[in-house]
């Protein structure tokens, strides 16, 4: 005895169609070509991120200032790309193709290359400026002197 289906009734096989795999593969390849460029290293990208480290490590040299109670030093080679607070053991380095200038009080310099920017117990500092700079373009971080301010700016061309 054969049964015969019901014209409405659903086939029990399984799978995916056509459609539905050319679907999935389109969104696969759009979210793709959306994330891909936010992967790669732009020189933009790279320079952001090395402001933000050297804006870091110099809120954590006024912040360590007044937890102290005493003077300390955020000390940058340009050199070699280098830089900390002086005394404490974790030197960082700028990425390779980033350079640095540095602006601050002369009693401040150490040789051609390093000097340093001072943080006070107040919150205050001696001031200064880095200014990285990477492919065409630059910014700049400021240490304000009067209030130890830390921020981020782009460097006019």
């Amino acid at each position: 005895m054969r049964h015969n289906r019901h014209p409405l009734q659903r086939s029990t096989k399984t799978g995916y169609t056509l459609v539905e795999l050319l679907i999935v593969i389109t969104l696969v390849v759009a979210i793709s070509a959306f994330l891909a460029p936010m992967m790669l290293p732009s020189p933009a990208r790279v320079l952001q991120q090395a402001a933000g480290e050297i804006a870091t490590a110099l809120r954590e040299t006024r912040r360590e200032a007044r937890a102290r109670q005493m003077r300390m030093r955020f000390s940058i080679d340009t050199a070699d790309g280098r830089y900390g607070t002086r005394g404490m053991p974790i030197a960082h380095a700028l990425p390779q193709d980033v350079t640095a200038n540095l602006t601050t009080a002369e009693s401040l310099l150490s040789g051609d290359s390093a000097g340093g920017i001072d943080f006070f117990p107040d919150g205050s500092s001696s001031g200064g400026r880095i200014v990285l700079h990477a492919a065409d373009i630059g910014l700049q971080v400021d240490v304000e002197w009067l209030t130890g301010r830390i921020r981020i700016a782009e460097v006019k061309p």
